[in-house]
């Protein structure tokens, strides 16, 4: 049974945040939303759901500013913090929060942290190398909101 419907999204993080957002911009053509004083530049990219309910669905790409130097992130892990102590981590989307983490704790499996932060749920596992990885459970509501551009595919 797999618990995961998707990529929630994709975060990289980055010692100059500009350089490596503009990095993306200039070579890739990324065109992000945030910028300097948000801490992240981002990208959300929205798609029907794969089960055929004509329910919206996004992704987000995001260069975020590091709270650490590299590599010295492998040493200095903070189990508090999710976020900045490491170049990337995927975000996996997930049906059933609960009982993906049950699933993942039956195999054995640490649980770091769990988060509601009302509009979506959050947990944070590692992988066998040590990838953190987030794995999301967005709200019904917010998932079926949708673009508030209104394009159910914009790039």
């Amino acid at each position: 049974m797999s618990h995961v419907q998707g990529v929630g999204g994709a975060f990289v993080f980055a010692r100059d945040l500009e350089k490596l957002a503009g990095w993306y911009r200039d070579v890739l053509g990324f065109e992000f939303e945030g910028g300097e004083e948000f801490g992240a530049y981002y990208k959300i990219f929205w798609a029907l759901a794969a089960d055929g309910s004509g329910r919206r669905v996004d992704t987000t790409f995001a260069v975020m500013r590091a709270k650490r130097e590299f590599p010295s992130w492998a040493e200095a892990r903070d189990e508090d913090d999710m976020y900045g102590d490491q170049p990337f981590m995927v975000n996996l989307r997930v049906d059933d929060l609960d009982a993906t983490l049950a699933d993942l704790r039956a195999k054995d499996v640490a649980v770091l942290k769990e988060s509601d932060e009302g509009y979506a749920k959050f947990a944070w596992i590692r992988d066998a190398e040590g990838n953190r990885i987030e794995l999301y459970e967005p709200r019904a509501e917010e998932a079926s909101d949708g673009d508030p551009a209104g394009g159910a595919d914009s790039e």
